[in-house]
């Protein structure tokens, strides 16, 4: 797919950045070789971005001075579609964590958009998740993928958000219509994103079981002919 940049459809001096706070982005230094994950913090529209690093990336020695002003090309996943920037490094903090000051980009581009249909639904679902069992609901499923959104109250004991990172593996147990029993999907964590009461999942599934296999597609075909009448 060619790209296109969102300026031509925005035309606008500092563009909007379609992600949003809390949500996991992907950062490529070049010139070091490196492939990081990092979440966005907060922002300063048209002067700076403020993200944080997760440790468990780095490997051996990470030298501040190394990556300082280096340029960096990020890419993050907003609906059906995944964009991306170019930006640079303008400040590194490392305490209490490690914080990138980023520089605001000048345009976004749609790098990718997803070919398979996905429909919205509902469809409880549990995982466990550590030690503990946790209940989301499936508000959107395709061929290849759901979004999960797991309910969080502040104040009450629930699942360490940390625990959800990109590339993670989740068995859910999937509760679908006119089934008495759960069927297990395997998936993995493609996106991550925060909110003041809730954790949103992007899912990539795996391979199916023919029986899982079977009651997926059936559902599938159920909210297919659904959407057209």
């Amino acid at each position: 797919m060619e790209i296109q940049a969102l300026e031509s459809v925005r035309p606008q001096m500092h563009p909007h950045i379609p992600v949003p706070i809390g949500s996991e982005l992907i950062a490529e230094v070049p010139r070091m070789n490196l492939r990081l994950k990092i979440s966005l913090l907060g922002m300063e529209k048209g002067h700076f971005l403020i993200t944080k690093l997760f440790p468990q990336d780095l490997v051996g020695t990470f030298r501040n001075e190394a990556i300082r002003d280096s340029e960096m090309k990020m890419s993050f996943l907003h609906g059906d579609t995944v964009y991306g920037f170019e930006t640079q490094v303008l400040n590194i903090v490392t305490h209490p964590t490690r914080m990138f000051f980023l520089a605001y980009p000048k345009k976004i581009e749609e790098l990718r958009t997803r070919t398979n249909t996905r429909y919205d639904c509902i469809l409880p679902a549990v995982s466990m998740v550590g030690n503990e069992i946790v209940s989301m609901v499936i508000v959107d499923i395709s061929k290849h993928g759901c979004q999960g959104i797991i309910r969080t109250t502040p104040g009450k004991d629930e699942p360490p958000r940390r625990l959800f990172s990109v590339d993670k593996r989740l068995d859910l147990k999937v509760q679908f219509p006119g089934n008495e029993y759960k069927s297990n999907i395997v998936g993995k964590i493609r996106t991550v994103a925060t909110d003041a009461d809730k954790i949103m999942l992007g899912i990539q599934f795996d391979e199916m079981a023919p029986l899982v296999g079977a009651d997926f597609h059936n559902f599938i075909s159920l909210v297919t002919e659904i959407k057209r009448q």
